[in-house]
């Protein structure tokens, strides 16, 4: 009587495990965890100017870029979206005024920037001109 008694608790046990996990999958596909995912775009511009402004007591790293096309565009580094490994400060002092780069940017609602922001590690090109570019 003590053996079938036994069977009944390890039976009971792992019905209510089953019944735990299926209730925390349930859980889980009815309230999915919700990730807003930006695009980010690739963009290859001429750094023509470069400054810190102060907004709202803080301080803001404008890159004033020409386009291939010829329009100019402020962007910005902001310090979420330079990421764990970089600085904003050393980014911003490495990038040069007349050089090119290829910067990947994101939409200046996805940080609460007043410009389109510069997104994780920046790449110098090397031999890109204005010209070059709209060939």
């Amino acid at each position: 009587m003590n053996g079938g008694r036994k069977i009944d608790l390890e039976a009971l046990k792992y019905i209510l495990m089953g019944v735990v996990m299926v209730a925390a999958l349930a859980f889980f596909v009815t309230h999915p965890i919700k990730v807003i995912r930006y695009d980010r775009e690739p963009v290859e511009v001429q750094v023509v100017g470069k400054e810190i402004a102060d907004r709202d007591g803080g301080k803001q790293y404008l890159l004033h870029c020409m386009k291939a096309d010829g329009g100019q565009e402020t962007l910005e580094l902001h310090e979420k979206s330079i990421g764990e490994r970089f600085e904003r400060e050393i980014v911003y002092k490495q990038i040069r005024s007349g050089k090119y780069y290829k910067f990947n940017v994101a939409m200046k609602e996805e940080f609460g920037s007043q410009y389109r922001t510069v997104c994780g590690a920046v790449k110098l090109i090397n031999g890109y001109t204005l010209e070059t570019a709209g060939q």
